[in-house]
């Protein structure tokens, strides 16, 4: 049940306000590109129809650019980096970006974790610092609306709130808070950034819109919203899909004044913020056609899970327990990190997963006891060399068995399986596999082979009830079962 503070919260606030789809596209099409900038591959789960980049060169943005509609995505995977190396990432993108778009109008989405992790204020300060240097210009604000209402986080009173274990709980007190490389304790969304500065900001020094004004009269939001100069934070309350459509229609008002903003959101607002509605997972019949574009050597997919936070844990058991149609395959993370010698412990995991794909599903995961570093950068090279191991089976397992889908489970996780395993660099977002989240990903490019085709979901580590990783891999499992399998 809610807290009482967020249920009277919620019961005093005006009802939201429906926005007209008319109306948002319309005022998108006359707008500049939005670029997303996506921190993990997590992030484009509430999208369709959408092109994303794993890289970016020159043609690749300009391929990007010249696809048309709203905006496209860019993977930079900087969560899974040190702050050093995601502001180095973030500085080169976006000049990329900006050379690319050869005098195109567009704006940033700088986009973040719902329950909070990542390097929000490095790479927020990052951005600001090249987006003025190559002449862009200087931000106005930055937009901080991390609510992701699908998956049950919403921002009240400027506090961050997250649906854990059956309970809603401030961001500060959920299992998120205490990540071991990006731990904070706050709730506040104000507070929140100031420890995320270490200093440099101080939490009155963060504006904010309450969700009376996001639900109020909608030209004195886009007032608000446009009132915020000097590059400062502005937090900004949602609860529900209409008011994130109602939070980018007035942003898009306000950069049509000649308001310069940066977004730093979770993948809630982005689906408004591109203009699209929400959409219902793809069909059966589309998942198969997706599989047959692939061409397969089997009707068996390769689910792989590298998350540990515990819902992942837990999504994992309920798969294992009432599917028994798939094995479980366990790289044992301790044991390969003593091994003088992982490759061949490496090169016996992905023969037994050839054979079994033969006849079965396979689940590659790993032991579930989390091994924390001494500090935080340390715990992300040891989950650097975790997830390394993992993109080496899966990219032998891809290239023999050449299973029909596969799933990635985890932020770190699915990025590297994008790039170095499944070898994308130009892709499609389908769609979503369940209802507003794990988003299907394929590459349109008919130069490549059945590897860099194979139909990819992106699953969050973070998203979904215990029984969702099941309901992932039998929807998976219908569409290749559907399209009345013939091998190579």
């Amino acid at each position: 049940m809610m807290k009482p503070g967020l249920e009277f919260a919620l019961g005093t606030a005006p009802p939201s306000q429906l926005v007209d789809q008319t109306v948002l596209l319309q005022a998108a099409e006359a707008g500049p590109t939005v670029v997303v900038l996506d921190d993990d591959p997590t992030g484009t789960q509430t999208v369709t129809a959408l092109p994303i980049l794993t890289r970016w060169e020159a043609d690749d943005l300009r391929w990007a650019f010249e696809q048309g509609g709203t905006g496209f995505c860019i993977l930079t995977n900087t969560r899974s980096l040190s702050v050093v190396d995601a502001r180095a990432r973030n500085a080169s993108v976006l000049e990329a970006v900006h050379a690319a778009a050869a005098g195109r109008l567009y704006v940033i989405i700088s986009r973040g974790d719902s329950t909070l992790r990542g390097h929000h204020v490095d790479e927020i300060d990052e951005a600001c610092r090249t987006l003025a240097r190559v002449g862009w210009g200087s931000v106005d604000a930055v937009l901080v609306v991390p609510a992701f209402p699908d998956a049950q986080r919403v921002t009240i009173d400027s506090i961050h709130w997250i649906f854990e274990n059956g309970a809603w709980l401030p961001a500060g007190d959920s299992s998120f808070a205490g990540d071991a490389t990006f731990g904070y304790s706050s709730s506040d969304l104000r507070e929140f950034i100031a420890e995320r500065s270490y200093g440099t900001l101080r939490a009155d020094e963060v504006d904010r819109i309450t969700l009376d004004e996001v639900r109020g009269d909608p030209f004195e939001l886009v007032d608000a919203i446009a009132s915020v100069s000097g590059g400062r934070h502005l937090v900004i309350d949602a609860a529900d899909e209409n008011d994130l459509r109602s939070i980018a229609l007035a942003a898009m008002r306000a950069e049509s004044r000649g308001r310069r903003l940066l977004y730093r959101t979770s993948p809630g607002l982005l689906r408004p913020r591109l203009a699209q509605l929400p959409q219902p997972p793809l069909s059966t019949t589309e998942v198969g056609a997706a599989v047959a574009r692939a061409h397969p050597a089997t009707k068996h997919g390769l689910v792989v899970v590298g998350s540990h936070v515990p819902l992942s844990s837990r999504q994992l058991g309920d798969l294992l327990a009432h599917d028994s149609s798939v094995r479980e395959i366990m790289i044992d993370v301790p044991t390969l990190m003593r091994s003088p010698n992982p490759a061949a412990i490496l090169a016996r995991i992905v023969h037994y997963a050839v054979t079994v794909l033969a006849d079965e599903d396979v689940v590659l995961s790993t032991s579930r006891e989390r091994i924390d570093g001494v500090d935080g950068d340390d715990s992300l090279r040891i989950a650097r060399v975790v997830s390394g191991a993992l993109v080496t089976v899966t990219r032998e397992v891809l290239r023999r068995a050449q299973p029909a889908f596969l799933i990635g489970k985890g932020g770190i996780t699915s990025s590297d399986l994008a790039t170095a395993a499944v070898g994308l660099r130009r892709a499609t977002i389908l769609g979503s596999l369940l209802p507003g989240m794990v988003s299907i990903w394929q590459s349109g490019d008919p130069s490549l082979d059945g590897v860099a085709a194979t139909p990819y979901a992106v699953f969050p580590g973070n998203v979904g009830g215990d029984e969702a990783l099941t309901q992932a891999v039998a929807a998976f499992r219908a569409g290749a079962n559907s399209i009345g399998y013939v091998s190579r």
